[in-house]
């Protein structure tokens, strides 16, 4: 227990000698070698346990992060609406990025595209620059000046004939040359002359493998006959098949030799299976065929085309090797290493012997291997050959749009909801950090906090209740200190849930007592505040009476409450705390320490508010004057019980509520009520306190008035009051008496 001395002036406390219930705990030598407490044991834990409890921490972790989600709808709206502005800005990002990439593989592709096809038409240029040399010869020699007359056109008089047709077919397409012009000696010799020239200096050995001269159409001359020197050994291109070849009568050339007449330039057609050469290997027998025309050297020479003239000489001829061609341009290797795939293809024009009229044929010049590219997979370009009809169509293997296209929107995706979840997750625990300081300050405390600033406010009317539990220093001492706190954690929870039930503000926990404020820190009239806190008490006081600790052991607590002026704040920076000041925080006090055990003693000012309660009309008991240490002689009064008010009081602001002198009839009860308050009680109670004040908030600045006396302390502060655990009066600090 307690021992306090008073004297005149000369009071004091021998702190020395207390020993409160938490000083003897202390000093217990065996209160933390509870050996059952399982907090407190030393024990071997197994992988299997570990792991369950990690998943049992992080399961409660995500239970209470639902709660406070459930509470807080916002949060998980405002985490959604970052997720669907995140997913939408990487996903567009994304797309963005993969639609350049796209495009960039597009443009790469059509630039292959056009340097193969470039190359190609260069080569070409190059192999067929030969012909125009040697119809230069050909225009300039007279030895070569009447060939097409001595060949003659088909099936007149004088003309050389047909050879008979190849067996099972009725087609003449070759003139028999025979002992003709075309076998004459210094002709061949000269003509063999200048070609082997022309073809050396072209410089496209292995490339450019004949030229020929055909008179009207006919092919009379060829150089090489046998080309060996072109071709690597045993393999040799036999030309000899093509001499006196009529171009005009065989079927599949005419069209191409009727499309040379007109020109003024060289027109190309293949590779196409050459007609001397069909039983040579593929590498002879492919070959590209350019002709160009010769304009007539005499007013005789004419070839007739669809029945129109034209005065032409008749053809110079190159065979180029395609095969080769294709080799030296590297195509096949250059798409593979861009993992590309091409195909070049040629359309040809054929004229329809049967239907008639002509349709078109196209043919695959060169493919990757395995080609299966769909139309919307590649770029077609148009190739800029000597008749323009090629084509080159590129793609890559995995298609233009990005491989990792959908990887990326995948990513984005579950990129936003993680950055998502980590904003969830930081809104989470600001909230509930938030809610914890809640539970701590008032809203307006907390703001004025994160300002830097005081938090200091004056109430002119509020209601506070203290609350003791009576003998527990003597229950508690064959109690381990954890099971202290168990208990006393298990009943002041319940007690929590009961001032959350009635809003009432909790202050502070002071061992085994426990006070609550009414009208602080939210302001509210002071009957409304002292009814809110008289049914607190009067729901704490059942609970007691059916609570029992983990032995079995019922707990009994005796009560105290008090109204009237004070001043509250925040106390400290480090962990601040949210207390009240002021003698009516004193006076709470001593109803609670002179209170009986299991009754809730109040001042008379807080009868007079409960009294004039809206909502509730109170059983209180007269329990007279009493000695108060500090305080005097004060009157004060038991609550019993309460019960709703079937027609509530109006009071209107400004009204006077019923004074102690007052003799007025209850309109709730019907009977009257007289006090018996001291002259501290003899107002009536609008007189000095305007419950409808609004807060008085004090900045850094600011000093609450010292001749105010109503919010001015009197006598001794809480903070200078020790409750006692030993169930006698609390005794005040040495510096305060």
């Amino acid at each position: 227990g307690s021992t306090s001395s008073a004297g005149s002036g000369t009071a004091k406390t021998d702190y020395s000698t207390r020993k409160s219930m938490w000083t003897k705990l202390a000093k217990k030598e065996d209160i933390w070698d509870d050996e059952a407490d399982d907090e407190l044991e030393e024990i071997n834990v197994s992988w299997k346990e570990v792991i369950t409890g990690v998943w049992e921490t992080f399961e409660m972790s995500c239970l209470e992060k639902m709660y406070v989600m459930r509470a807080h709808p916002m949060i998980l709206v405002a985490s959604v609406i970052v997720f669907a502005i995140l997913c939408t800005i990487s996903v567009l990002t994304v797309l963005d990025l993969a639609r350049l990439e796209e495009a960039s593989r597009r443009d790469e592709a059509q630039d292959l595209a056009v340097e193969t096809g470039n190359w190609f038409s260069d080569r070409l240029d190059q192999a067929i620059l030969p012909l125009f040399t040697l119809a230069q010869f050909i225009q300039q020699l007279d030895i070569f000046k009447t060939m097409p007359e001595q060949i003659g056109e088909a099936n007149t008089t004088g003309a050389l004939p047909f050879k008979p047709p190849k067996p099972g077919t009725n087609i003449y397409t070759h003139r028999n040359v025979t002992g003709s012009v075309c076998e004459d000696q210094e002709l061949t010799t000269r003509f063999n002359d200048i070609a082997r020239q022309i073809k050396r200096d072209a410089g496209m050995e292995r490339v450019l493998v004949n030229l020929q001269l055909a008179p009207r159409a006919v092919v009379c001359m060829l150089y090489p006959m046998i080309n060996s020197e072109d071709f690597d050994p045993p393999l040799v291109m036999d030309n000899s098949g093509a001499h006196g070849h009529d171009l005009l009568s065989d079927p599949a050339r005419v069209f191409i030799a009727e499309a040379t007449v007109p020109k003024s330039t060289v027109v190309t057609a293949g590779p196409l299976t050459l007609k001397q050469c069909s039983d040579c290997p593929a590498t002879v027998r492919q070959a590209f065929i350019a002709r160009l025309a010769i304009n007539a050297l005499t007013d005789e020479q004419i070839i007739t085309v669809n029945d129109i003239p034209y005065q032409k000489w008749g053809f110079v001829v190159a065979l180029i090797n395609w095969g080769e061609l294709i080799e030296r341009s590297d195509i096949y290797e250059r798409f593979r290493l861009k993992d590309m795939e091409f195909k070049l293809t040629r359309t040809d024009t054929i004229e329809d012997n049967v239907f008639g009229g002509f349709t078109e044929k196209v043919v695959t010049l060169a493919e990757s291997e395995g080609f299966d590219l769909e139309e919307d997979e590649v770029v077609a370009t148009d190739l800029d050959t000597t008749n323009n009809m090629w084509k080159m169509e590129v793609g890559y293997t995995d298609g233009f749009v990005p491989s990792w296209k959908a990887g990326g929107i995948a990513a984005a995706v579950i990129l936003s909801f993680i950055m998502s979840l980590l904003f969830l997750l930081i809104l989470v625990e600001n909230r509930t950090h938030h809610d914890m300081l809640r539970e701590m300050l008032p809203l307006k405390a907390i703001k004025k906090i994160r300002k830097g600033k005081t938090v200091v406010e004056r109430y002119n009317v509020a209601t506070v209740f203290f609350l003791d539990i009576v003998g527990y220093t003597t229950m508690s001492s064959g109690m381990s200190a954890i099971q202290v706190m168990k208990t006393l954690n298990e009943f002041f929870s319940e007690v929590d849930k009961i001032a959350d039930k009635h809003k009432v503000a909790k202050i502070q926990t002071i061992g085994d007592a426990y006070m609550v404020t009414g009208g602080v820190p939210d302001r509210c009239l002071g009957p409304e505040g002292a009814t809110k806190v008289a049914l607190f008490a009067l729901d704490t006081v059942a609970l007691v009476e059916t609570f029992r600790t983990a032995e079995g052991a019922q707990l009994f607590i005796r009560c105290g409450i008090n109204s009237g002026p004070l001043v509250a704040g925040v106390v400290g920076t480090k962990r601040p705390q949210y207390t009240v000041f002021g003698d009516t925080v004193n006076a709470a006090a001593r109803m609670e320490s002179t209170s009986e055990t299991m009754r809730i003693q109040c001042s008379d000012l807080t009868y007079r508010l409960l009294r004039d309660s809206q909502t509730h009309v109170f059983d209180i008991e007269e329990r007279g004057g009493i000695e108060v240490k500090g305080k005097g002689h004060m009157h004060t009064w038991f609550i019993n019980s309460a019960k709703i008010a079937t027609s509530p009081l109006s009071i209107a602001p400004g009204d006077a509520l019923i004074g102690p002198d007052d003799d007025r009839t209850n309109p709730r009860t019907g009977s009257s009520s007289t006090g018996n308050g001291t002259k501290e009680n003899d107002f009536s109670l609008y007189d000095d306190i305007d419950a409808h004040d609004g807060p008085n908030n004090y900045d850094d600045d600011e000093l609450l008035r010292e001749d105010d006396s109503s919010v001015e302390p009197e006598g001794d502060t809480f903070d200078d009051t020790v409750l006692n655990q030993n169930d006698e009066t609390p005794v005040t600090n040495p510096s305060s008496q």
